[in-house]
């Protein structure tokens, strides 16, 4: 059961950084019921404040001191800030925030932690790609938040697509999702370069790559198969494709690409400790 179903509510954006911000542009461009009534944009200074206020007129803001105020006026605080300032902020207004529905973006802050704040929490880990909404996010609830569910999905879903994972698996979501995008632009970057070698003007080979990579993407979303045999009816025998890849593989770029995301979940589990 949806505790909004009935009920007008105002969301509040804590912590309104790239994140934050970029899901709340995802649910501005959306339609779905119940939509909130309302929302406001919590920063640490009046100068973000005026920065958000520039982004969306239609929200309200705050900074600073007010921010407990503006916890208190709201039902939903997504917490939007980085995971090195999620205490300091969480403690200024946890005489606010009991009770509230917690969404945090915040990476490596556990359920557990969360939980010190609000007994209802909604773990998520989503990307800048939101922003365009062309994100992916993965969620992860406490039994508290369960009768939210559908609420919450509705939320995250404008930023692209949203999924539902337990949370042991969020730390890996961290990397392949909200990570992942560094990882795509360092492999787009590699197409580029390699077409302007061979003589392909910067901005055309720029397009070229952005192009073949959102292509390829979509390609493995709408047939379902598995990328290897999508890989394989490229490859004609004796051909170009083959023998580049051939040279990819000798390079170790499968296990580097493999372990990077590796390295970054360790990395990721370490996040809500410091």
């Amino acid at each position: 059961m949806n505790s909004f179903q009935d009920r007008e509510y105002t969301v509040c954006i804590l912590g309104a950084g790239v994140m934050g911000t970029a899901v709340l542009s995802a649910i501005l461009k959306s339609e779905f019921t119940p939509y909130p009534k309302g929302f406001i944009c919590c920063t640490g200074s009046e100068e973000s404040a005026i920065r958000v206020k520039h982004a969306f007129p239609n929200v309200d803001t705050s900074f600073g001191g007010n921010n407990d105020k503006a916890v208190s006026q709201s039902d939903v605080v997504i917490l939007g800030c980085k995971p090195f300032m999620c205490e300091k902020i969480l403690e200024s207004v946890k005489t606010s925030i009991e009770g509230k529905l917690l969404i945090s973006l915040a990476a490596g802050w556990t359920i557990d932690q969360l939980q010190k704040y609000s007994t209802r929490v909604a773990r998520v880990m989503t990307n800048t790609p939101a922003k365009f909404g062309y994100g992916m996010a993965v969620i992860s609830l406490n039994e508290g938040a369960e009768p939210d569910r559908e609420l919450i999905e509705k939320l995250i879903n404008p930023v692209g697509k949203a999924i539902f994972l337990p949370e042991k698996n969020m730390d890996a979501a961290t990397s392949l999702v909200g990570s992942g995008p560094a990882f795509c632009l360092l492999m787009m970057e590699s197409l580029i370069d390699g077409g302007v070698r061979m003589g392909i003007p910067y901005a055309a080979a720029k397009e070229c790559a952005a192009k073949v990579m959102e292509g390829t993407a979509r390609m493995v979303i709408e047939t379902g198969d598995h990328p290897a045999v999508l890989k394989s009816a490229v490859c004609t025998p004796g051909g170009t494709t083959i023998g580049g890849l051939m040279v990819m593989e000798d390079k170790g770029l499968r296990s580097a690409i493999a372990r990077g995301v590796e390295e970054a979940a360790v990395i990721a589990a370490q996040l809500g400790k410091k």
